[in-house]
């Protein structure tokens, strides 16, 4: 079972040079007192004790004044609370550095793709896979539901010096992101995707499965495959494209060929 809860003021006492005033722990940003927050958690639901904590924490301020970078205006401390958290969950077999590192990239991710003024989301836990790559650096993949790619500046696709009509690109990526789409659908400006005699061309992955369009050429098409995605999220399953996109669609690979064969 977890330990008693430890008194606050023993809590705090314990603590090496804890930025503080007569009301408590002083803050300077809200990221601080989440970790404060979360490392009396876990201590807390029994993980480690109260005494390990300040330790481990001890650990790390003296590390970093042996290194030259003693924190002696408390400006950095609860970077150092960061490094203890890190390190006694490890310890603890809590997380790895694989996982650590991982969830790092991942809110690092998020950050470089959200709009300016649009708040940080890491998204559904439930759809990452790790990844090490061949350096050994672990890699948090964000999984997507669905694929669109959009051919454009190939040899056909929006070549209007070739007769061709132009791609509405900026429909492509306007309507991606007005619905909200980028943790779900992973989009793509490509190159030739072909067969070049159907220009305009898009391609949709879904579920596994693959369905093709050509003639892409205007803003109400680009539309109509984004409202067919949305259709089968809201039915959490592949489904035939909707009567306004059928004489657009077709399959640029063999398998309904060879599986009816």
């Amino acid at each position: 079972m977890p330990p008693e809860p430890i008194p606050e003021a023993a809590r705090l006492a314990a603590l090496p040079r804890l930025p503080r005033d007569e009301d408590g722990p002083v803050f300077a940003e809200p990221w601080q007192a989440q970790a404060f927050a979360l490392a009396v958690k876990l201590s807390e639901q029994g993980h480690f004790t109260w005494s390990e904590w300040a330790t481990a924490l001890s650990y790390e301020l003296a590390a970093a004044a042996t290194r030259g970078e003693p924190d002696l205006d408390g400006s950095h401390y609860f970077h150092h609370w960061l490094a203890a958290l890190e390190r006694i969950v490890i310890d603890k077999g809590l997380a790895n550095q694989h996982s650590l590192a991982a969830r790092k990239d991942a809110w690092e991710d998020a950050y470089r793709h959200t709009p300016h003024g649009s708040p940080v989301e890491l998204g559904s836990l439930s759809f990452r896979q790790l990844v090490v790559r061949a350096d050994g650096r672990a890699v948090e993949v964000l999984q997507r539901r669905a694929h669109v790619s959009y051919c454009f500046s190939g040899c056909c696709c929006g070549r209007t010096d070739r007769g061709y009509a132009p791609v509405p690109a900026d429909t492509f990526k306007d309507e991606w992101l007005r619905r909200k789409l980028r943790k779900t659908v992973h989009l793509t400006k490509a190159a030739c995707l072909g067969p070049c005699a159907l220009a305009n061309v898009a391609s949709l992955m879904f579920d596994g499965r693959s369905m093709w369009f050509h003639s892409v050429d205007s803003p109400r098409h680009v539309r109509l495959i984004f409202d067919y995605v949305e259709m089968m999220i809201r039915a959490d399953r592949f489904l035939p494209p909707p009567t306004e996109l059928k004489s657009y669609a077709f399959n640029f690979y063999d398998w309904d060929t060879r599986q009816g064969s």
